[in-house]
């Protein structure tokens, strides 16, 4: 991939373009938004850049901006981060590159308790194979849009009755055959059991078009589930169950029970367990967007100063139109400390896709990343991942193994600088794709 076509993509991204109007339109900002950024210069040496057996180093310098805007008032609710970072291979080993990562979601109550506008948008940086190793060369930009309006009426007290239109548009940067455009509504009636539990019946229709081989993948699809939600003081539980329907175009109909589980337990003043659970149809956009802004959903175990060149957000999700069946459980560890921060989740996953079997998985895996602060304005990061995947089909499977730690200074208040390093390993049961790397970073950051 070039350079030229890396600058286009993030210049044309119709649909987050799409969301920053949407947020134009809202209300002024109020005294309840804050705004937080970080301007950084970063210089990196790879001794293995393209993750190959045969290694080849490269040093990189990277100009970075990260921000993260918030705001709650009694009309908007609204949280937007993202960053945007090009990387200049001195070494040119590869073209330079421009990468962008956006994550938006807000609510704007038109009418207090009767009209809400809803908008979400995800823009992170996938594999175009992802068979391949995430080296810079196998990368692109993937943006799904959600929004649209919602209905409410109140029949009672207790009784509260929801009208959710939504559109879905998806766009990829070079697997075309995802773009697409989705069409759903979906109406729930729900019920206040006490002061801190609720039961709510749902039935959602959905209709998706894709601008390629639509004749293949356009299909309709249909929810029928109950949701029973309880939140405690140290207690939150949320449940779906009930059954889906796929009606593709050009083939015979799909059905299985749905049912997805988030538990979270807040076992001490610092410390707290959770966990997922999910039995559903699913696709990559779904998953994409999903995992932004389902209750319990974490972005995974990572730095918590970010990743420095980064993996995408889901390694075994394949980035194409098939629909597929997925089982997942994790659970989650968090604990927040005086001087130490600490996030673990195990998972396991399992996806059978529907029309071609080529990509069907297992995996399975750990992460842990944490901070711990050794002093006033010095802080030690540390990370770890570890991956497993199994294709079924194939004889391939795949061992993936991310280590690193890092210090990080504050001279003042606006000012820092950064150490980190990290080593990634691969074992393939594919000859070639076995690769080392280690990869050093220093940084200097300007934060406000």
């Amino acid at each position: 991939m070039t350079s030229d076509n890396r600058k286009r993509a993030l210049r044309h991204m119709p649909h987050t373009a799409i969301f920053g109007a949407l947020v134009a339109t809202f209300p002024a900002v109020s005294s309840a938004a804050r705004l937080d950024y970080e301007l950084s210069m970063r210089y990196m040496h790879s001794d293995n850049i393209a993750l190959v057996q045969d290694n080849v180093s490269e040093n990189i310098l990277s100009p970075q901006v990260r921000f993260r805007f918030t705001e709650e008032s009694s009309a908007v609710t609204a949280d937007f981060s993202g960053a945007v970072q090009y990387l200049d291979y001195l070494d040119d080993t590869f073209d330079d590159d421009a990468r962008g990562e956006f994550s938006g979601d807000l609510e704007w109550k038109i009418v207090p308790e009767r009209i809400t506008l809803y908008a979400r948008d995800t823009l992170s940086e996938q594999s175009v194979d992802s068979l391949a190793a995430f080296t810079p060369g196998n990368q692109q930009q993937i943006n799904v849009f959600e929004g649209g309006p919602t209905f409410l009426a109140r029949f009672n007290e207790t009784t509260q009755g929801q009208l959710d239109l939504r559109y879905i548009n998806s766009w990829a940067e070079e697997t075309e055959s995802l773009n697409s455009d989705r069409y759903n509504i979906a109406a729930r009636m729900t019920h206040l059991l006490s002061e801190t539990s609720s039961l709510a019946l749902n039935a959602e229709a959905g209709n998706t078009e894709y601008d390629n081989i639509s004749e293949l993948y356009n299909y309709k699809r249909y929810d029928l589930y109950a949701t029973y939600q309880s939140e405690l003081a140290k207690l939150e539980l949320s449940v779906d169950a009930g059954y889906s329907r796929l009606e593709p175009e050009d083939s015979e109909s799909f059905s299985s029970a749905l049912f997805r589980g988030y538990l979270r337990w807040k076992a001490t003043a610092r410390s707290s367990l959770g966990g997922n659970f999910d039995y559903q149809f699913g696709d990559s956009s779904q998953d994409l967007i999903r995992r932004v802004g389902a209750p319990g959903t974490l972005p995974g175990p990572v730095d918590p100063n970010s990743p420095i060149i980064g993996e995408p957000d889901n390694p075994n999700l394949q980035i194409i139109p098939d629909t597929f069946r997925q089982e997942r459980v994790s659970l989650t560890y968090e604990y927040t400390g005086e001087r130490l921060r600490l996030l673990a989740e195990p998972y396991y996953e399992q996806l059978r896709y529907l029309r071609d079997d080529t990509f069907d998985v297992d995996s399975q895996g750990f992460g842990i990343s944490g901070l711990y602060n050794l002093r006033p304005r010095l802080d030690l990061t540390f990370v770890a991942q570890h991956n497993d995947r199994e294709f079924v089909t194939s004889d391939r499977s795949d061992s993936d193994l991310i280590t690193g730690a890092g210090l990080a200074y504050r001279f003042t208040r606006h000012w820092g600088a950064q150490f980190d390093y990290r080593y990634r390993k691969r074992n393939s049961s594919v000859g070639g794709q076995d690769y080392v790397e280690n990869l050093v970073v220093l940084s200097i950051s300007y934060f406000r």
